[in-house]
C-alpha cells in the first residue's frame, strides 16, 4: 500500500472516529498520519533515470514511458481513460512516481526498443 493508500485509509478511519466521538481512537490515528507524513518526509527519492525512453517497474512490469519534457506516463493500463496519477493526470513528474508507485517498484529497468532513440 502506496502513502497516499495509507493516509487515505487512516483518513477514512479518523472520519468513523470523530463520528463515533471516540476520542482516543481519533488521538491514535492522527498520531499515525502525523507519522506518516514524517516517513514520507525523510526518505529521500529514488534516482530518477536520466535518458528518456521506456522502463520498467521491478516489481510489477509496468511500462512507464519518460518523455523529452521530462514527463511520466504510464503505458500499460487496462483502461486508458483510468490514468494512474494523482488528480486523474496522465503525466507526472518524477517526486509524484514516486509516491504513487511502492518502494518496491523500484528501480526502474530501461527497456530497449531496437529504435534508434534508445
Amino acid at each position: 500500500m502506496n502513502i497516499f493508500q495509507q493516509r487515505e485509509q487512516i483518513l477514512a478511519d479518523l472520519i468513523e472516529a470523530c463520528k463515533d466521538h471516540d476520542e482516543d481512537k481519533t488521538n491514535h490515528l492522527l498520531n499515525q498520519l502525523t507519522e506518516l507524513d514524517k516517513s514520507a518526509e525523510q526518505k529521500p527519492l529514488p534516482e530518477e533515470p536520466k535518458e528518456r525512453g521506456f522502463y520498467v517497474t521491478a516489481n510489477d512490469g509496468r511500462l512507464l514511458l519518460k518523455d523529452i519534457d521530462d514527463d511520466w506516463s504510464a503505458r500499460t493500463c487496462y483502461d486508458s481513460s483510468d490514468p494512474i496519477w494523482n488528480g486523474n493526470r496522465q503525466y507526472a513528474k518524477w517526486p509524484e512516481v514516486c509516491e504513487t508507485l511502492p518502494p518496491e517498484a523500484f528501480p526502474l529497468k530501461r527497456v530497449n526498443t531496437g529504435s534508434d532513440d534508445d
